[in-house]
C-alpha cells in the first residue's frame, strides 16, 4: 500500500481513538463533579505508528489489519491498583462498547515484572462512509506501573528488543519495588482518598467564595469587598473549610439583597 492508502486505512482507528479519549475523560469528569473519587486518573491514546504496523503484520505474518490488536490504543492511569479493576467493571457496564478479550498481567505478572491490564474492545464508529466495528486495545494501570513500563520500553527501544540480563534483573527488581508501593498506598487508600477529597472541597469552596467577593467589587460596593475578601483570606489560612462555605452562604444572602434593594430603586 502506498501512504494515502495506509493513511486511509487506519483512518477509523484514530477516529476510534479521539472518541474514546473523550468518552473516558468525560467518565472522569463525572466522578469528580459529584465529589467523588475518580478511578480515572489520566487517559491517553495513540494510533500506531505505519512502519509499527507493518513489523507487527510481518511478525504475526498477515496481511490483514484486523489481526493487530494494538493499532487503536487507549490508556488509563490509575492511583491504586483496586481503581483498576473498577475501570474493568466500568467498561463491562457499557453498551457503546464490547469486551472481547482480557488480559490480567497484574495477577499475573510477565516474567520481565511487567504490570497492567489489558482489554481489548470491538468499538461502534460511524463515518461519512458508514458503520465499523474498530478493535482497540485499552491498558489499564496504576501511574507507577506506567512509570515502569515507560522506562522498560525505552530500553527495548535501545536495546532493540533484548535488554542485557543485568539490566533486566534490576528492572525486575524496579518492578517489584514499584509494585509494593503500589500495595503499600492500596493500604492507606480510604484515608488518602478522603484529604484528596477534603483538598477539593476546599478548592471549590474558595473558587465559589471568591467569585462572590469579585462580585461585589464589580458592584461598587469596596467596603464589603475589602471585608469579605480579608475574611475569605483569614479562613483559607487556618484550612476552615466549614467557614469558608459558610462564607459563601452569607454573601450569597447580602448579593441576593443588593440584587433586590436596586430593583426596588429602579422603580422609582
Amino acid at each position: 500500500m502506498d501512504y494515502q492508502s495506509w493513511m486511509t486505512a487506519i483512518g477509523p482507528y484514530s477516529n476510534a481513538v479521539e472518541e474514546l479519549k473523550i468518552k473516558f475523560r468525560n467518565v472522569r469528569k463525572e466522578f469528580l463533579e459529584k465529589g467523588e473519587h475518580s478511578p480515572i486518573e489520566f487517559v491517553t491514546g495513540r494510533t500506531k505508528k505505519i512502519s509499527s504496523i507493518m513489523s507487527k503484520m510481518k511478525k504475526l505474518d498477515t496481511d490483514h489489519l484486523e489481526d493487530i490488536e494494538d493499532i487503536a490504543g487507549i490508556r488509563l492511569m490509575c492511583q491504586f491498583v483496586e481503581d483498576i479493576y473498577a475501570i474493568v467493571d466500568l467498561i463491562k457496564q457499557r453498551n457503546d462498547m464490547r469486551i472481547i478479550l482480557e488480559k490480567d498481567y497484574i495477577s499475573n505478572a510477565k516474567e520481565s515484572g511487567y504490570r497492567s491490564y489489558h482489554v481489548i474492545i470491538m468499538y461502534p464508529l460511524h463515518s461519512i462512509d458508514g458503520f465499523k466495528e474498530v478493535q482497540c486495545e485499552i491498558q489499564i494501570r496504576t501511574l507507577s506501573m506506567n512509570f515502569w513500563a515507560t522506562i522498560e520500553h525505552s530500553l527495548k527501544y535501545k536495546y532493540d528488543h533484548y535488554i542485557p540480563d543485568e539490566l533486566a534483573t534490576r528492572l525486575k527488581r524496579a518492578a517489584d519495588a514499584a509494585f509494593r508501593l503500589d500495595q503499600e498506598m492500596g493500604e492507606i487508600r480510604e484515608d488518602i482518598i478522603k484529604a484528596q477529597e477534603l483538598f477539593s472541597e476546599k478548592e471549590y469552596a474558595t473558587t465559589d467564595t471568591f467569585a462572590r467577593v469579585q462580585k461585589l467589587k464589580e458592584i461598587g460596593d469596596m467596603e464589603k469587598y475589602f471585608y469579605y475578601r480579608n475574611k475569605l483570606n483569614e479562613k483559607s489560612k487556618i484550612n476552615d473549610i466549614m467557614g469558608i462555605i459558610e462564607l459563601k452562604k452569607e454573601l450569597d444572602e447580602v448579593l441576593k439583597g443588593m440584587k433586590i434593594g436596586r430593583a426596588r430603586e429602579d422603580l422609582f
